[in-house]
C-alpha cells in the first residue's frame, strides 16, 4: 500500500499541465536511490529504469502522469480580475466559488456577477463560461499586474484529508497512481522494468505518446 503521507506531500504539489516541474522534482528525489537509470525525454517525461534479478523476453513498463488539470490567464480586466481559460477538461459549471492560487502563491477566489446584479432575464440561468473570473482582491488592473501576468496558471486549491477512511484532495488524478509507482520502485524487481511519470496528461496523453 502506497505511504498515506508521500500521497499528502505529492498532492500539496502544484503540477498543472506543462507546469511539471514541482512534482517532477520530488518524485525524483524520492525514486533515485532505488534506480538504475533515471531520464528525461525532451518533452520532460522521468524515465526510471530497474534491472531485475531475472532476464525476461519482454520488458515491463509501468505509467502514471504527474500533470493536473488547472487554469491559465488569458486576461487582466479594467476593475483587476482574471480571465481566464481551462488547461485540461474542466466542467465549468463547478468553477464558481472555487479557490485557486495563481502560480502558487498568489490566493483568488473564482466568482460570476453577484446575484444583485443580474438582470431578470439572468436569474435561474446558466452562468456563461465567459463571465467567469478570478478575484485576487486586486483594486484595479495596475495593482493585479504588480502579482499576475497574462500566462500565469492557477491550481485548485484545496486540502488533503483521510481522517474518515476515505481519501479527498486536489490532483488524486493522478498523484495517487504516481505513489503506488514510488511504492513499486522501492522493492526490487524479479524483472527488468521501466516506470514513466508522464507529463500533460491532461491535455491530450501527450506525455505518453512519446
Amino acid at each position: 500500500m502506497a505511504d498515506l503521507e508521500l500521497l499528502r506531500h505529492l498532492c500539496s504539489l502544484r503540477g498543472v499541465s506543462g507546469r511539471e516541474e514541482e512534482v517532477f522534482d520530488a518524485i525524483r528525489k524520492e525514486v533515485s536511490p532505488y534506480a538504475d537509470k533515471v531520464e528525461t525525454d525532451a518533452l520532460g517525461n522521468l524515465i526510471v529504469c530497474q534491472k531485475g534479478r531475472k532476464r525476461a523476453p519482454v520488458r515491463l513498463m509501468l505509467s502514471a502522469h504527474m500533470d493536473e488539470v488547472g487554469l491559465i490567464v488569458t486576461t487582466v480586466t479594467e476593475d483587476g480580475l482574471l480571465k481566464f481559460s481551462c488547461v485540461g477538461g474542466i466542467d465549468r459549471r463547478v468553477l464558481p466559488g472555487k479557490c485557486v492560487l495563481v502560480e502558487g502563491k498568489i490566493p483568488g477566489v473564482i466568482g460570476v456577477k453577484p446575484i444583485h446584479l443580474l438582470e431578470k432575464e439572468e436569474l435561474g440561468k446558466a452562468v456563461p463560461p465567459d463571465d467567469l473570473t478570478i478575484d485576487i482582491g486586486a483594486r484595479d488592473r495596475g495593482e493585479a499586474l504588480k502579482h499576475v501576468s497574462p500566462g500565469d496558471v492557477a491550481a485548485f486549491d484545496s486540502g488533503f484529508d483521510c481522517s474518515r477512511g476515505v481519501v479527498t484532495g486536489r490532483a488524486l488524478d493522478d498523484r495517487a497512481g504516481c505513489a503506488i509507482l514510488i511504492d513499486l520502485l522501492k522493492r526490487e524487481p524479479e524483472y527488468d522494468r521501466t516506470v514513466v511519470f508522464c507529463v500533460q496528461e491532461e491535455v491530450g496523453l501527450r506525455g505518453s505518446a512519446t
